[in-house]
């Protein structure tokens, strides 16, 4: 990274179209009562203020995006497009597939990176907002070119109220998901420079490949089932078609790019924001005197867990040069080498006292990420099937289309023979819906869905009160974004 980081442009500057609207304010305003947890919780509720607060950031997310992704966008058609018809109709794709949903990714970017930063006393200027809210956008454009290929394939209907993008342009639909994934990386460019740029974009690069061989895996398990339709297997069934499989779909589908993602860029924006390259607890060295390359800090993973997960640098700027090690060391030994050389020495020891402390809790943060990303998960499948279409904002498809849910998974689990191949031998769609939903209510599919959520509501709480006051553990905003995946449940499902 050090080596690609001085053949990096030192910025990418882009004038500002006329007309971008004024960013908000680090401290937001107005509050957004839709973000509003309510109903029954399985575990005491976050503080009303957390709460308050929250949802200031949300409307504040929200109210930048005609400065970030339509100026963008903007931006984009005059200085790379000259000429180029189409911008009114990319104006209008952009707005229909990324607006109109929560945005839940992109605020977790910026609620998780103001926390860490209120961790360290940092108060960052309305610029580094507007860099950091840039972080959330992306991630939101992806996602809205996830969810048009995840229509597309699943052959949905509705999406957030309203048709689904392939019900409305069919011959751009495909494209589109294309055109919006990579402009995601055009975000990025426009807000971020240098070393920064290249770190998230690196984390972008390698977590949106993990969710492609996700996807990937859930489709082939759909193929699966409609196998097994035509050509009856039990022990084939059980076997494909396990908890274990469903878990690795949902691990590289939806935890990586839904909170894996958003709290690794969380760490590194503060990082960045706060010119660190030791861990909290160190003293910041000085710029001419930063640890050698070999000593930057990373961010940790569950190695045991998911030992094929890229580190991501924490810090990579001013370092050394790439080959200083392999000069004569004559030409290097001078005062001030000396100097840097007692003064990272005093660092490290510094450092190593606290190692282990740090790597628990990046582990910790990682597990965090992973059993909120199973939680969602599981809450959207057991919503496909029984929540309210006008709350959901969608038609359930995943009976129909095969998926292997969490709710087939347990059923799977606990059914007999002859009840197991009722889950794959349907006769007409409209046959499969039905049976498979009467399935699922003699196994009380449901009462377990909700013994699954209050038992994982309390290990993730769990999880996060052990964090106790560690410097790169958003808890505040862990605990919000738990309350707020519970009370959706409350909210969504049919009566």
């Amino acid at each position: 990274i050090a080596f690609a980081q001085r053949r990096l442009p030192r910025a990418f500057p882009e004038k500002e179209p006329k007309g971008s609207s004024s960013m908000p304010s680090a401290t937001p305003l107005r509050m957004d009562a839709a973000m509003e947890p309510t109903g029954d919780r399985t575990s005491a509720p976050a503080q009303k203020g957390s709460r308050s607060e929250f949802t200031r950031m949300v409307s504040a997310f929200h109210a930048s995006y005609q400065s970030i992704v339509s100026d963008s966008l903007v931006g984009y058609y005059r200085e790379e497009l000259m000429g180029m018809e189409g911008f009114e109709r990319d104006k209008q794709m952009f707005d229909y597939t990324i607006k109109g949903g929560q945005c839940f990714r992109g605020v977790l970017v910026y609620a998780a990176t103001l926390e860490l930063l209120e961790k360290h006393g940092v108060k960052p200027s309305a610029e580094r907002v507007k860099q950091i809210m840039s972080v959330g956008w992306a991630l939101e454009i992806v996602q809205a070119a996830v969810l048009v290929a995840d229509d597309i394939m699943d052959e949905s209907h509705t999406r957030r109220g309203k048709a689904c993008w392939h019900k409305v342009d069919r011959v751009h639909a495909y494209n589109d998901v294309f055109k919006l994934e990579h402009f995601a990386f055009r975000v990025l460019k426009r807000h971020l420079k240098g070393a920064e740029l290249f770190a998230i974009s690196q984390l972008f690069h390698g977590i949106i490949l993990k969710t492609t061989f996700g996807q990937g895996l859930d489709l082939e398990c759909s193929s699966v089932i409609k196998e097994l339709s035509v050509k009856w297997d039990a022990s084939r069934a059980r076997t494909q078609l396990s908890m274990d499989t469903y878990n690795r779909i949902i691990k590289y589908k939806t935890s990586f790019y839904t909170f894996n993602l958003p709290f690794k860029a969380a760490l590194v924006l503060a990082n960045h924001s706060t010119q660190r390259t030791l861990p909290p607890h160190a003293t910041a060295p000085s710029s001419s005197r930063r640890p050698s390359n070999h000593h930057t800090e990373k961010v940790a993973e569950n190695q045991e867990e998911d030992a094929d997960d890229e580190d991501v640098e924490l810090d990579v700027r001013d370092k050394p040069k790439l080959f200083e090690d392999t000069m004569p060391p004559q030409s290097r030994v001078n005062s001030e080498t000396k100097s840097r050389g007692r003064a990272f020495m005093e660092e490290r020891v510094n450092v190593l006292i606290h190692e282990r402390e740090d790597a628990a809790n990046s582990s910790l943060l990682f597990r965090l990420g992973m059993e909120l990303g199973e939680y969602f998960q599981v809450q959207d499948d057991f919503l496909d099937v029984y929540g309210d279409p006008k709350k959901t904002g969608k038609i359930g498809t995943d009976i129909d289309q095969r998926k292997l849910t969490w709710l087939m998974a347990t059923a799977v689990q606990k059914a007999d023979e002859k009840t197991l191949q009722s889950l794959v031998l349907p006769r007409g769609s409209e046959d499969r819906v039905k049976t498979v939903k009467t399935i699922f209510k003699n196994l009380n599919l449901r009462k377990e869905y909700l013994s699954y959520e209050k038992a994982m509501c309390e290990k993730i709480r769990s999880l996060a009160n052990d964090s106790g006051k560690s410097a790169i553990l958003p808890k505040k905003t862990v605990l919000l974004i738990l309350d707020k995946i519970y009370a959706s449940r409350v909210k969504k499902e049919a009566a």
